[in-house]
């Protein structure tokens, strides 16, 4: 039998990632995602992304002295998705028709 590194082969530029290259620039994500729709089409909104977009969209409105979130889900964990989601509110105050979310 294989051992797992017998098996595997490693893409060329596997080992040679450097830090910034990880770092998500949610600026391009956002504008990416054209008006929001595809994005909250295929999300599907968990109790804490309910809870992240209430109170980000609060603190936009100006109803909410609460100006920083702490996001301590483990690597996988959503973050970049949870902040995306917010910058596309933010960006489009009233959704087209985001199947999934209701404010």
């Amino acid at each position: 039998m294989k051992t797992v590194k017998d098996a595997c082969t490693l893409q060329p530029n596997a080992l040679s990632i450097t830090l910034s290259e990880q770092v998500e620039q949610l600026d391009e994500l956002i504008k990416a995602e054209a008006d929001g729709q595809a994005f909250f089409d295929k999300t599907s909104i968990t109790a804490g992304m309910r809870e992240l977009i209430d109170l980000g969209v609060a603190r936009l409105a100006g109803q909410s002295s609460t100006a920083i979130f702490h996001l301590k889900q483990a690597m996988g964990g959503g973050k970049t998705h949870l902040l995306v989601g917010l910058g596309l509110l933010a960006r489009f105050p009233e959704p087209v028709s985001y199947t999934h979310l209701t404010l």
